[in-house]
């Protein structure tokens, strides 16, 4: 694994403080990246494919899902293990487990799968755990193989188990058993808090599709991911200092606190194309400043665990420790790229909030926070900085457009899905992925 960090800071008075002291805010931006994967043979994988079969999947959806899904299966390894589940009302098994060398009519059966019924969700992604489960066998212990389950839905969970807080805590006890899942909202209808909270604590992705047309972009996308991963597990541990606390985290990796001052975040896989971030902001009170300095002690320590895939096709559990340190000399000391990457943090948090204004009916709340979240934009440092100008100009565009769509009334569920679906993307270091989720008009 390869690591940059990016540290700058700034002075804040009483009344800008979390705990009514002057200080030093210091934001941290950590980009581990894993490197692309040699030319060895790589571990054979096990993917479930559940895709959704009712009523509203008829036409375009249920077609540009079984041709994504055909195309992927296409892409797979002969060694590798792959199943297909549909569901509506009822559960129907269309290929059980087996290596992809003796499927070899899969792809007829997928592009076969019709659209009827209900919505059955917690069945057809409990057949695909259990076919998960079995593929183990097929599979073997091979270091770095892995297995998951990819569920592709445009509905809400409405009949077997519906409830949210169960279903997440599926996903994560199949984790728990090596079991990942990605989920894959398409059109307006799904529960997008449900899917991303699914994909969270089981360790996978969450997609969204608002044309069936970008189906096999996603499904490619994560595909590709699960044939470069680089390490399985990743882990990253902040310690603080007694004296510094947290101001934000930006970012939104599920999160423990095993003890006072100590915040484990669960990063899951870690993948060539796809480096990921942790963002955050410290706060160090005036008071402790002195000491710091004098006795040269970290604000902060970061311990990365991951069990990284070797070149000669092992693993090797391997940790690494940051220390996170900072002159905290002068009111200010900008770093561009931290300065750019929260500010794309703070514009992803107004447009999901602004979204879930709008469900709420509150269409001026809506408004007014993206027209602050173009003027935080405009009013940025770094606004004409060569590197970030063109983006930065593009998104103030973009938010005055959406004010406008607030004002006037015009914001759509669809919109909302598209929104929330950005500001994860953000977060998550997937802002790759918003020229596939890029909607025709903006173009």
């Amino acid at each position: 694994m390869d690591t940059q960090l990016q540290v700058d800071h700034h002075a804040i008075d009483a009344a800008q403080s979390p705990n009514g002291q002057p200080g030093i805010v210091v934001r941290v931006l950590l980009t581990i990246c894993g490197p692309a994967p040699t030319h060895r043979r790589r571990p054979p994988i096990g993917l479930a494919f559940v895709l959704d079969r009712s009523g509203s999947m008829d036409g375009d959806r249920i077609v540009s899902a079984r041709v994504a899904a055909a195309r992927a299966v296409e892409r797979l390894h002969p060694d590798d293990v792959v199943s297909v589940v549909a569901f509506d009302d009822a559960v129907e098994t269309v290929a059980q487990p087996d290596r992809r060398a003796r499927h070899l009519h899969l792809a007829a059966a997928l592009l076969s799968i019709d659209a009827r019924g209900s919505t059955n969700l917690s069945g057809g992604w409990l057949r695909g755990r259990e076919h998960m489960q079995h593929a183990q066998g097929l599979i073997g212990e091979l270091p770095g193989s892995s297995r998951r389950v990819v569920l592709l839905t445009d509905g809400r969970a409405n009949m077997g188990i519906t409830d949210r807080a169960t279903l997440v805590e599926l996903a994560r006890s199949a984790r728990r058993m090596g079991i990942s899942t990605t989920t894959i909202g398409i059109g307006d209808g799904y529960d997008d808090a449900l899917l991303r909270a699914m994909a969270d604590a089981g360790g996978g992705n969450a997609w969204y599709i608002e044309h069936p047309d970008q189906s096999k972009d996603v499904m490619a996308e994560e595909l590709g991911n699960l044939l470069a991963v680089s390490a399985q597990g990743l882990t990253a541990r902040l310690d603080l200092d007694p004296a510094v606390s947290v101001v934000v985290m930006h970012s939104d990796w599920p999160v423990t606190t095993p003890a006072p001052g100590e915040f484990q975040y669960d990063l899951g896989d870690l993948y060539a194309a796809e480096p990921k971030p942790l963002l955050f902001e410290l706060f160090v009170p005036h008071e402790r400043l002195a000491w710091l300095r004098n006795d040269r002690t970290p604000i902060a320590t970061l311990t990365l665990s991951a069990d990284v895939l070797t070149p000669q096709g092992g693993v090797e559990h391997r940790t690494s420790h940051l220390p996170i340190a900072s002159s905290l000399e002068g009111q200010q000391n900008l770093e561009p790229a931290v300065e750019y990457a929260v500010l794309l943090a703070r514009t992803a948090r107004a447009r999901e909030e602004a979204a879930r204004r709008q469900r709420a009916g509150e269409s001026e709340a809506a408004e007014q926070l993206m027209q602050a979240a173009q003027q935080d934009t405009l009013d940025s440092p770094i606004l004409h900085d060569e590197r970030f100008a063109a983006r930065l100009q593009e998104s103030a565009r973009d938010l005055s457009d959406l004010a406008t769509k607030y004002r006037q009334r015009t914001f759509s569920e669809l919109d909302a899905k598209y929104q929330m679906q950005r500001g994860y993307n953000t977060r998550r270091g997937k802002q790759h992925y918003d020229d596939a989720l890029r909607r025709r008009h903006d173009e």
